[in-house]
């Protein structure tokens, strides 16, 4: 599998397959399931360091609420690299035993899914802090709110790319942090589209708590996250030839059946 975003060889893509909404329907139809599982339990990945967080924002305290988003982001970020997992084997549309995968996902990429994970809890919880006081000061310059919402779509659009890589390919923390800036800006229309669903779901839920609770408990992590890889796959696609790697997979395991269902005949 490439590694090296910098080729500039396009996949061939699947024929027949759906776009649009009609492929999110179909995913729904088909994966619904394994994707609010693997969200379920990602959400109980972040639940400890996301209550954390929210007592410090509610004790006014900038370190415990900032502990807290690293804490969420290192605990829960297996939970999200596994979940990532799901939705993108079923943009491939790999068969598969969702909890058998879900295992070997954990297994395989616990511990390089650590630090990113790390990475966006103190991101977000040196943003809420950020917001929270910005918001309370009542008398904050317009250019530092466009300066804060100008560093969440950055942000949110520069980690859709870091931990889709996670169960992807096994690289060591700078190439990956290397590829996701230059797919950040090699498939920018895509980045703007999916930071854009992603920061407006987060936003909106986060902005009417405790009201969305419940909206967590049951779109979560996968609804965002799925449709974002949606918008990115087609880039993650060319850049690690995902299909092509499959399809290779798929007709080795068929010759691999054949050879070992064909009789031995003995000759003198």
């Amino acid at each position: 599998m490439s590694n090296q975003p910098e080729t500039n060889e396009t996949a061939a893509p699947v024929q027949g397959r759906k776009v649009g909404l009609p492929r999110f329907f179909e995913l729904m139809g088909r994966d619904l399931w394994p994707l609010y599982k693997s969200s379920f339990l990602c959400v109980l990945g972040f639940l400890p360091g996301t209550v954390l967080a929210v007592l410090g924002m509610m004790g006014h305290s900038a370190l415990l609420t900032v502990v807290g988003g690293v804490l969420a982001g290192l605990v829960g970020g297996p939970f999200l690299s596994c979940m990532m997992d799901t939705v993108l084997r079923a943009l491939r549309d790999e068969p598969g035993y969702w909890w058998h995968t879900y295992k070997h996902a954990w297994k395989q990429n616990w511990k390089q899914s650590l630090v990113p994970g790390a990475l966006l809890g103190l991101f977000v919880g040196s943003w809420a802090w950020m917001l929270r006081v910005q918001a309370e000061s009542g008398n904050t310059d317009t250019k530092m709110w466009v300066a804060s919402l100008v560093g969440i779509f950055v942000c949110t659009g520069f980690f859709s790319w870091l931990l889709a890589q996670v169960p992807l390919v096994d690289l060591p923390l700078p190439q990956l942090v290397k590829n996701a800036g230059l797919m950040f800006f090699a498939f920018f229309p895509r980045t703007a589209a999916a930071a854009l669903v992603l920061a407006a779901y987060w936003g909106l839920t986060l902005l009417y708590l405790p009201a969305t609770i419940l909206v967590i408990v049951v779109f979560g992590f996968w609804l965002p996250v799925t449709v974002a890889m949606m918008i990115l796959y087609e880039g993650l696609n060319k850049v690690f030839k995902l299909e092509e790697t499959l399809a290779a997979r798929r007709d080795a395991e068929i010759e691999e059946r054949m050879a070992q269902n064909e009789p031995n005949f003995d000759h003198k």
